[in-house]
This record gives structure tokens, sequence and C-alpha cells, in this order.
């Protein structure tokens, strides 16, 4: 099995994720601008560090799979 997310998929995610952070963080109006500044200036589409972001994410993914498959396989079906 494969998944990969694209760019906007993920940027959407990172996006949702941030600001739920900002919101229940307790955090004052300055640190909250300065966490959505830092959203939108370093993990907009197109930037090298949102290209490392979507990779590193779809390398995780792919290797945590791999590894669930393989713990399915080798677990014997009497051991549930």
């Amino acid at each position: 099995m494969e998944v990969r997310f694209t760019d906007d998929e993920l940027a959407e995610a990172f996006s949702v994720i941030i600001n739920r952070i900002a919101d229940s963080a307790g955090l004052s109006d300055k640190d909250r601008a300065m966490l959505k500044r830092w959203r939108s200036s370093k993990m907009k589409l197109g930037t090298d560090d949102m290209t490392d972001f979507v990779r590193r994410a779809n390398e995780d993914i792919a290797r945590d799979i791999a590894r669930r498959e393989r713990s399915q396989i080798r677990k014997p079906d009497w051991a549930d």
C-alpha cells in the first residue's frame, strides 16, 4: 500500500494544526501572531521548507506503513 500526500494537503493540515495550537495553548496575541507569521512565511507552498516537510512526512508515513505490514505478517493468529 502506498499513501502520498500532496503539498496542498499537508499545507492545509499544517495550517489546521498550527491554528489549533495557537488557539488552545493560551498564547498571548503577540505570540499567536508570531506563530501564524512563521507559518505563512516559512511553510508557504513552493518554499524549500515546505518541500522538505512534504518529503519527510511522506517518507515517515511510508516507513510506518511498511513496519505495520511486517508486524502483521509475523504475528501469529492465536496471539491476539
